[in-house]
Formats: C-alpha cells, structure tokens, sequence
C-alpha cells in the first residue's frame, strides 16, 4: 500500500511539474508565438522546377501550382526579400511559369548539394539579409526543403513550412518529415495563414491584394467579397 502511495504521490507531483512547465510556457511565449510582419521574414522558394513533377505526388498538381502561385504573390504583395533556388536543365527541367511571373526580384541561388544551406553564396544572402524568419516550401519536402530545414534551425533560424505549397512522392514519408521538422522546432503554416498574418488588417494598403488573393486562390474569396459589400 505505501509503495501504491508513493507512486501515485510521485506521479501526481511530476503531473504538476509538467503543468506548471506547459503554463509557463505558454504564458511567456516564445520566438515562433511572434507574428510574422514583412519587417521580421524572408521567403525561401524550394526547386518549384518542372523536372520534378514526376515526384510529385501528395498533392494535385493543380492545386500545388495554385498555392504555389498564392504563395510567390505574397512576395509581391509584401515587396518581402525572396530567395529562389533552383538550377535550370537536365532532369531538374524549367521552373514554373510562376517564378518568372511573380518572383522576376528574387535572389536566384543555383546549387549542387540537397540542403541550400552547404551553398556558400546562400549563406551570403540569408546573412545579408538579416532576418531570423524564415518562410520557405517547395519540393521535396521531405529532401530538400527537411534538410535545409534542420540546417536554419540548426543555426539560430526559427523556420516556417509552408506544407500546401510544397509536396512529396508518398504521404507516409511527408507525415515523417513534418514531424521531424516540427519536433525540431519549425512551425508548420499554410499560405493563407500567412496572408492574413502578414496583413494583419484589412484597413492596410495591402488589404484590398490580400482580398483579390484569397478570391483568386482560394475558397475564402466570397467571405471576403461578403465583407466589402
């Protein structure tokens, strides 16, 4: 019988630790509880080239270009610094039609390795920058957009994934590699969320875009047009 009281007294002790732990924590906030603000962020835009297509399979192509698309007019909309990776050629094809339409401004970044982070000129731009958001998705997620994931992280970055513009070839591996991101210490996002993050209110001058992008790009257009009227 004591030792059934010990445990239960032991167990109910370390319940309160954990409590008091989770309430502080919670209270206190952290670097991924700040907003996000076009002041504070960055995009990084992951290898959204055609060659890859063929991997592309935990999510329709169709809607991956939509958000995709939603996504790199943000960097327009916000006038935000954008890192592009991506090498043009060979098995890695074309980039989308949307990275010439909406990201002509960013930083174009070739490489050779999985993570852009063993590129020494991305290195040169994400420091040049200066910020320690960073907003990034594209293919694959669980190769290229994971690993260079865990290397910003790894380095003091706090990183945000956008999960409905980026993809893989098999959902169990997608599942995986959120989760190791996410226990990481990266936030998982959508490109909507973000939209309605960085404008923060509709009375801004980037309201009215982030109302057309939502009618364009999204089911959430008609609450928006029930708004205006």
């Amino acid at each position: 019988m004591r030792k059934i009281l010990f445990v239960s007294a032991a167990l109910f002790s370390l319940s309160l630790v954990f409590y008091s732990f989770s309430t502080t924590a919670t209270n206190t906030g952290n670097a991924f509880t700040e907003k996000l603000s076009p002041d504070n962020s960055i995009f990084v835009m992951v290898d959204f080239l055609t060659g890859f297509d063929p991997g592309l399979r935990t999510i329709e192509k169709s809607t991956f270009v939509n958000n995709a698309t939603a996504l790199a007019k943000l960097t327009e909309i916000f006038d935000m610094p954008t890192i592009v990776l991506g090498e043009e050629g060979g098995f890695r094809g074309n980039f989308y039609p949307l990275v010439k339409e909406h990201l002509s401004k960013g930083i174009r970044v070739e490489r050779h390795t999985p993570s852009a982070w063993d590129e020494p000129k991305f290195q040169e731009e994400i420091k040049r920058i200066g910020k320690k958001k960073i907003i990034l998705g594209g293919i694959s997620l669980d190769i290229c957009t994971q690993l260079l994931t865990l290397d910003l992280l790894r380095n003091g970055y706090q990183v945000y994934v956008v999960v409905d513009a980026s993809g893989s070839d098999q959902k169990l591996v997608e599942h995986a590699a959120m989760l190791r991101m996410t226990q990481a210490g990266a936030t998982m996002v959508s490109w909507g969320t973000l939209a309605s993050e960085l404008m923060g209110d509709w009375k801004t001058p980037e309201g009215e875009a982030i109302g057309k992008l939502y009618q364009e790009h999204s089911a959430w257009g008609g609450f928006y047009q029930a708004y205006k009227d």
